[in-house]
């Protein structure tokens, strides 16, 4: 996973930084390069707790069965497609 947004706090007067509306953000380039980016304090709050809750997510994957994984196995060899229900179980073992 990559890591968190560190968040670093300065004085606005420190900086001739605009006022940006929810909903948008300003890219600073310098030669084409993208630099940095100022966005609506809202949609910054937004962004670091969906990035948090995807890294909860990806920590709680479950892990698949043997079962589960063979038929992705199954799923992903070539051959013709295998649609009765029937004929799957036979196929897993079932």
């Amino acid at each position: 996973m990559s890591e968190a947004i560190e968040t670093e706090r300065r004085e606005s007067s420190s900086a001739r930084v605009p006022s940006v509306p929810r909903g948008k953000a300003i890219v600073y380039t310098r030669y084409a390069e993208e630099k940095s980016v100022v966005m609506n304090p809202e949609d910054f709050r937004r962004l670091v707790e969906l990035d948090e809750a995807l890294g909860r997510m990806s920590d709680e994957r479950p892990s698949l069965s043997d079962l589960a994984r063979e038929a992705h196995e199954l799923e992903d060899a070539p051959g013709e497609p295998l649609e009765d229900p029937a004929a799957i179980k036979v196929l897993l073992g079932l």
